[in-house]
């Protein structure tokens, strides 16, 4: 049985780590423990298992391949598969009650380390990404620039519009009692002095990074000097 991602015609000629690291196709760090990518084949499996993944979110409603299923239950992974739709058509997406159901599990570190992926890794993985990034304060230009470096050359003008659309307030509080404001979640700074704002009601948390600390425009430079041991080597127990 043949995966979702590989179905894909665009896809057949392209080899399951072009990269060369064993990882999935447009595999990327979102914060320290919480990564996306495409969709995982066979050939992914050993370096996943390297991460000690705790749970897994598959956005797309295929059921899984047997093999996605025994890396699953082999390492006592626990699974969620939250479909999401794609947005071709503007009078048809996906709810603010279901994204909010991704972004439940994505706010809670118990759940980490956690791989978000659907088919390509771009469209729905891409939306549900950026309407995080929302919740934890980055300004909507951010999550739309996010979103376009990693859905390239196929951005979608509807998958934009979902993005600017979804109401982020309802997790909002959540965000905050948690931790997911700032810090590793902040959003990348530019060259200028810009900062994001976030508010809630009565809470507003700005921020600002220099040049030193994070070359300007360049978040997964900053996140790769965070987690570049947990990428080198799983560390048993960081999220327990």
């Amino acid at each position: 049985m043949s995966t979702p991602w590989a179905a894909h015609d665009d896809d057949k000629s392209q080899p399951p780590t072009p990269d060369g690291t064993g990882r999935p196709v447009n595999f990327h760090i979102i914060a320290p423990g919480l990564y996306r990518s495409s969709y995982p084949l066979y050939a992914h499996f050993e370096t996943l298992a390297d991460l000690e993944l705790k749970s897994i979110v598959t956005l797309v409603k295929e059921p899984l391949p047997f093999e996605y299923q025994s890396f699953i239950s082999k390492h006592s992974i626990v699974h969620h598969q939250i479909p999401i739709l794609a947005n071709k058509d503007e009078k048809v997406y996906t709810p603010d009650e279901t994204v909010n159901k991704v972004l439940d599990l994505i706010l809670d570190q118990s759940n980490y380390p956690m791989l978000i992926h659907c088919n390509k890794g771009r469209h729905r993985t891409g939306t549900m990404v950026a309407c995080f990034r929302k919740v934890t304060g980055w300004t909507l230009e951010d999550c739309i620039e996010e979103y376009e470096r990693y859905s390239r050359p196929k951005e979608r003008a509807l998958d934009k519009a979902f993005i600017e659309r979804f109401d982020a307030s309802t997790l909002k509080p959540l965000a905050l009692e948690r931790g997911y404001v700032g810090g590793i979640w902040r959003a990348p700074t530019k060259s200028s002095t810009k900062s994001s704002v976030y508010t809630n009601n009565t809470v507003d948390t700005a921020y600002t990074t220099d040049e030193s600390e994070c070359p300007p425009n360049d978040y997964h430079e900053r996140v790769k000097k965070e987690t570049d041991v947990l990428l080198e080597a799983a560390r048993p127990g960081s999220y327990k």
